[in-house]
């Protein structure tokens, strides 16, 4: 936006979804980056849309009768992932979740608790796929203990964030989700109304063309190496010709 002449003002750890998006209501902040499936679950808990495009379209109803507006959808995802090793995937002939159906019986699955009791979680997998693993084990939200519980054997199936560096550090697989339990969770902009202005919504479409998954999760790898967020920031921007 600062490319297109835009005068912005960042507001770092303003707090989680509840409170951010109050202050975007209030007009405290114009706008914040978001995930377009999350978005819509909690402006509408009964949304049922799970593609990229249908839950684009939901959360722009949705979003408009609450005062606010979204930019163009980003290709980049930061969504829930059944993931496995290489060499898990190759001894099973693993390339969807549905070709586990046959072997998670033998297979340890690690997740956030949560996991095992929200609809699109276990029950899910159960649901949709018919698949049931033999053990369920408790572990943080991404981070090093999941990663480390999948490479030692801890478990062999894992929730994984697919942004997350360690995919392609390690070489895991990430399992497909054909029947589609986890929603889209594309990354966009949204805005309070009266506030996205054309430079605004130029901007955050020109990041949305461009961005994709792999792409964030080297970005997001070398913030976890220790890089300034907004100096890698600013690297990919000039790359992607956005800005100078």
């Amino acid at each position: 936006m600062r490319a297109r002449g835009v005068d912005v003002t960042i507001h770092d750890n303003i707090g989680e979804r509840g409170a951010y998006l109050a202050a975007l209501r209030d007009g405290s902040i114009g706008a914040v980056p978001e995930y377009s499936g999350a978005l819509l679950d909690w402006l509408d808990t009964s949304a049922t849309a799970t593609t990229p495009k249908a839950v684009d379209a939901q959360l722009r109803t949705v979003a408009a009768k609450q005062g606010l507006t979204v930019t163009n959808y980003a290709q980049a995802q930061d969504v829930d992932t059944i993931t496995v090793t290489k060499a898990t995937a190759e001894t099973y002939h693993l390339s969807s979740i549905s070709d586990l159906r046959q072997i998670a019986g033998k297979l340890s699955l690690g997740a956030p608790a949560p996991l095992l009791t929200v609809p699109y979680g276990v029950p899910a997998l159960k649901r949709v796929y018919r698949v049931v693993f033999q053990r369920f084990v408790p572990l943080p939200a991404g981070g090093t203990v999941t990663q480390l519980a999948l490479r030692n054997g801890t478990v062999q199936a894992a929730d994984i964030f697919s942004t997350d560096p360690s995919i392609t550090r390690y070489g895991f697989v990430v399992l497909k989700d054909p029947r589609r339990i986890f929603a889209a969770e594309n990354v966009l902009a949204v805005f309070k109304q009266g506030v996205l202005t054309r430079p605004m919504l130029a901007a955050g479409n020109a990041v949305a063309d461009r961005l994709d998954t792999a792409t964030l999760r080297v970005l997001d790898g070398r913030i976890a190496a220790g890089e300034d967020p907004a100096a890698v920031a600013s690297s990919w921007l000039k790359a992607a010709g956005i800005a100078k």
